[in-house]
């Protein structure tokens, strides 16, 4: 509290809390209701299919991309009212995921983001933001750009690491 008083004093905002608790307008697609994500992905061409993540919250898993991928949902009150998603995909653990790997990506893309944890598992994302909805032609665009970006991650994976196929990991169940 007295950070956000601080800063207001400078003329600095706090940023809210995130909840998307309005209800998604007519024809957009909100992460506050995942039904609206789930028939936009199907409109593209995908075949995606709504679970939960380990904290309950909502989760799509797709395999008609380029590789196995998960949406997560984010930004939740009590498992719904999420404001923001999550594009995820996981490469299977091996000594080549390296942080300069993940960093020579980087260098060069904006808008999927790479990183290698721990375990060597190499990781990339791609947040959106869903506040107040997306129209069909956005949403539509954040699939494109998802997909384009794993095509050219494949590439990239060919390039540097001389392999046939980089493997996306199904999720843990």
């Amino acid at each position: 509290m007295f950070v956000g008083i601080g800063l207001s004093a400078l003329g600095l905002s706090v940023p809210a809390l995130a909840e998307d608790a309005r209800p998604c307008g007519a024809g957009l697609i909100c992460a506050s209701n995942p039904q609206t994500v789930m028939a936009a992905m199907e409109k593209a061409g995908l075949k995606p299919k709504l679970s939960k993540d380990g904290e309950g919250d909502p989760m799509i898993e797709s395999d008609e991309s380029s590789y196995h991928f998960d949406v997560y949902f984010y930004g939740c009150e009590a498992n719904k009212n999420c404001d923001s998603l999550r594009f995820e995909t996981l490469f299977e653990k091996a000594p080549e995921n390296t942080p300069a790997l993940a960093d020579k990506w980087n260098a060069k893309k904006r808008f999927l983001q790479a990183s290698v944890r721990k375990d060597q598992q190499f990781g990339v994302a791609y947040d959106v933001s869903t506040m107040g909805g997306l129209n069909a032609t956005n949403f539509a665009d954040v699939i494109d750009w998802w997909n384009s970006q794993l095509s050219e991650l494949g590439s990239f994976f060919k390039e540097e690491l001389n392999l046939p196929d980089a493997k996306a990991d199904k999720p843990a169940k």
